[in-house]
């Protein structure tokens, strides 16, 4: 592989940054942080307003009110708690002869990090008062500015099902037949696990199950510290962790219908400076389809149908296997392995019925494929955490490898019954083998350095080593002496060479009410594409990029900001639409890729609003996209042979505008209400290009979940969802809508879950598309099952439960925790 020298030189310049620190002995310190959040307030009494002293203040998570931090305030009623990490919270506050207080609602954030909740009032109470419990649940969705936060546990329609299933019903999101997501009306998304590429960023959201992932980010403007790769953003999976002491765990069993099965194991054991995290999981998928494609040939007035079925059964296997060592309070190493195996067995019929300008049956051909496909896939990841006594100061550095595999087998049957309107009985047989390799490996490391209290500068490093080996093989059956012969015209192999090495830096700091963050990228790629079979040739394509950002936040109050934000975004083509192979596995649509294909660079512009109330939030963005060299399927049809071939071009240019309005609103405590619409515009444009073709349409979303608990401990989900007509270049995907609904019931003093879900409960989606060309025009509908039912249960192993109950009787028998109630 070809070196580069800048990412080498700062490495070393990172490390004789902290060079210092490294020497110096590690003592516990209590800036020892990377957090930098503060709450602070004066405690008094409601009537006298005199100062409370020694008054118990407990910060909890607004999650599951698990202890964040704590303290006492001092003679003057005052109090101050540091080291806050973002997130949302509850202020617990109890003294002597007082009701305990909760204050809910307060946020920590990069741009609000200092909280000064000023007096807060106490009513005296002459009852003793029994301890006191509060857990509030998170929102299903949780907006800020520039991301939107899905929580899986929340998502009762998504239990038992694969990520894309959680994706159905968040604003702006689109998931196709496949698996594929796309964010307003874009399919181009990086995804990433943890902040970072891993094995499973190379799989669909359909391939991952729910049960594994605790929350969905979902970045629309990510700035440079990201991976710039995916015009419309980040989708950024948040795993499963557990950082309570002792051993705690769940385990899952989800049945459904169509032979549906999934279930899930997690564990995690924290003891002192260890912490060790574990995981298992098996899905069985099982979706039939059918689809209908209806063309018309244009210069000749001639007509085909095309009526296809298929079945798939996927059956996956999932391994996880992490540990943290803390080797002292400022020095901590990390290791995870992810291991994953695929099971695909699948059958495709096709009838193909050719037809005159009467209408009349003039050729008849059935096509089916028989084939299996065993994948697999492999991550490793080392990582290294170094803090400083300086409160939010830290380094970090993290080497990935991934490895995947696929083994694909397709034997294809052909019939001709009927051509030219006379009756033959003509049969050919044909096998396509595809041995498929992937390799990369991701070295990174970022640095935090805090100037003050409200500016500091981040600097980081990214290579990435990415090496694709695609093997296809296409065998015709002799029928003479039943062998299988190699067909060396499309036979191909092809191998895809990819070096990105970056550099990054953010400056962020504020003034008065408003924040800012400046931030510049810098990419050398370097790419090979090496079509060996068929001697095509080597083609190079090697650039610089450089991809600014910036973000200005206004806060006219704690709960109410504006934000804008700018981006440069990069789209580089991927290793299937750069092959040149042609695929014949349906001979009268087939499909090949380009060698020749550009990146598409994207300029991204957000305006966003944010107004948080007691119950309800809102949330507005207008957003402005500007794409050039779009990457774009195109079709063309050859009327003399009927066969519809597609590939992929780069437009000349293409944008995409629109407004997005999201809010939620709690009427009562058993009811919760999240909607959403957004409109936008999408324009594609290649005048002067190869096709001298355009399109623009207004397209919108709409999508409402409503979750009420309507008895004890049983909450109820309906969701539902709208997607308007939208353009491609050649046409358009028609409207896609459906209703789910899901219940939970918590048992065994909460310790387990049964979950009933039901997907599509009117059986209305499908996937529909109108498209034209030069001498053509064509509609597809495609359906495929999915009002499918699961039925689940869950079980919460959790050694903290047991913990606190015995500290509870601990204090029953006079004895404590430091003055800490947990």
């Amino acid at each position: 592989m070809r070196t580069y020298v800048l990412p080498l030189f700062f490495s070393a310049l990172l490390y004789l940054t902290a060079l210092p620190d490294l020497q110096a002995q590690d003592q516990p310190s209590q800036n020892t942080s990377s957090t930098r959040g503060k709450v602070s307030g004066t405690v008094q009494d409601a009537n006298s307003k005199a100062p409370l002293g020694f008054a118990n203040i407990v910060l909890l998570t607004a999650r599951d009110s698990s202890l964040v931090t704590g303290a006492t305030s001092d003679i003057e009623g005052k109090f101050e708690l540091n080291r806050v990490p973002q997130g949302q919270f509850i202020l617990r506050i109890s003294s002597v002869g007082y009701p305990t207080r909760f204050i809910p609602n307060i946020r920590i954030t990069d741009t609000d990090s200092n909280i000064r909740l000023g007096a807060i009032p106490i009513k005296g109470g002459a009852t003793q008062l029994k301890e006191v419990q509060i857990v509030t649940e998170r929102p299903m969705v949780e907006f800020e500015l520039d991301k939107k936060v899905v929580n899986m546990e929340q998502n009762i329609a998504a239990q038992g099902g694969s990520v894309a299933d959680a994706m159905q019903n968040v604003p702006s999101v689109d998931v196709d037949l496949d698996g594929n997501v796309s964010l307003r009306g874009s399919s181009n998304v990086t995804i990433l696990v943890d902040g970072k590429r891993t094995a499973l960023s190379n799989l669909t959201l359909d391939q991952i199950p729910a049960s594994m992932i605790e929350s969905v980010e979902l970045i629309t403007n990510p700035s440079s510290k990201y991976d710039p790769e995916g015009t419309s953003g980040v989708i950024n999976l948040i795993l499963k962790k557990n950082m309570k002491p002792g051993f705690n765990g769940t385990a899952t069993v989800n049945v459904g219908t169509y032979e549906n099965y999934n279930s899930s194991l997690n564990l995690n054991y924290r003891h002192y400076k260890w912490n060790f995290n574990g995981g298992y999981d098996f899905r069985r998928s099982y979706r039939p389809g059918v689809r209908r494609s209806f063309l018309t040939n244009l210069d000749e007035g001639t007509f085909r149908e095309d009526l296809g079925s298929n079945r798939r059964t996927d059956i996956s296997h999932s391994f996880r296997f992490g540990a943290d060592y803390s080797i002292n309070p400022k020095n901590t190493i990390s290791a995870s392995a992810l291991y994953r195996t695929g099971d695909e067995r699948g059958f495709n019929s096709i009838l193909n019925r050719n037809l005159d300008g009467e209408m009349n049956l003039t050729r008849l051909n059935l096509r089916e494929t028989r084939g299996t496909e065993d994948d697999g896939v492999m991550d490793y990841n080392l990582g290294y955490r170094r803090t400083f006594d300086q409160k939010g100061r830290e380094w970090t550095a993290d080497v990935i490898y991934t490895e995947r595999f696929s083994d694909e087998v397709d034997n294809i049957m052909q019939r001709t019954t009927l051509d030219m309107g006379l009756p033959v009985d003509r049969m050919n047989q044909q096998r396509i083998t595809s041995d498929d390799k992937t390799r990369r490996i991701v070295a990174q490391s970022d640095y935090v350095h805090p100037i003050n209290e409200d500016s500091r500068f981040e600097a980081g490093y990214r290579s990435s080593f990415q090496l694709l080996d695609n093997d296809n093989k296409f065998f015709d059956l002799n029928p003479e002496t039943n062998q299988w012969l190699i067909n060396d015209n499309v036979t191909n192999r092809f191998v895809y060479d990819e070096q990105v090495h970056a550099l990054y830096s953010n400056y962020s700091n504020k003034i008065g009410s408003v924040s800012f963050q400046a931030g510049l990228r810098a990419e050398q790629t370097l790419t090979k594409s090496d079509q060996r079979t068929q001697d095509n040739g080597v083609f190079r394509n090697d650039y610089f990029s450089l991809f600014p950002s910036v973000f200005v936040t206004k806060d006219f109050s704690p709960e109410s900001k504006v934000q804008f934000s700018y981006s440069r975004r990069i789209n580089r083509p991927r290793a299937w639409s750069l092959n040149p192979f042609i695929d014949y596995s349906d001979t009268l649509n087939i499909r090949s890729g380009n060698p020749e294909l550009l990146p598409e660079f994207i300029n991204s512009y957000e305006l966003g609003y944010l107004k948080y109330w007691d119950n309800t939030s809102f949330n507005t963005t207008v957003f402005y996209r500007r794409t050039n060299d779009q990457i774009q399927r195109f079709r063309t049809f050859d009327a003399a042979t009927g066969v519809t071939s597609t590939t992929f071009l780069n437009l000349a240019s293409g944008s995409s505008y629109g407004v997005e309005l999201v809010g939620t609103y709690n009427p009562y405590k058993w009811w919760r209400l999240n909607a959403s619409v957004s409109g936008f515009r999408v324009e594609l444009n290649d005048a002067g290009g190869d096709t001298e073709l355009s399109n623009d349409q207004w397209t919108w979303n709409s999508k409402l979940n409503s979750t009420m608990t309507v008895w004890k401990d049983l909450a109820i989900q309906v969701s539902a969802n709208y997607r308007a007509p939208m353009a491609d270049i050649q046409g358009q995907m028609q409207e896609i809508y459906a209703v789910d609904l899901g219940l939970k019931k918590d048992v065994l003093n909460k310790k387990g879950t049964i979950t009933l879900r039901v997907s599509d409960i009117f059986d209305t989606r499908e996937f529909n598309f109108e498209s034209f060309g030069p001498g053509f025009e064509q509609t597809n509908n495609n359906k495929r099952q999915t009002r499918i039912a699961f039925i689940g249960f869950t079980y919460r192993l959790n050694s903290e439960d047991n913990n606190r109950e015995r500290r509870r009787q601990r204090d029953e028998q006079g004895g404590g925790d430091d003055g800490f109630d947990y």
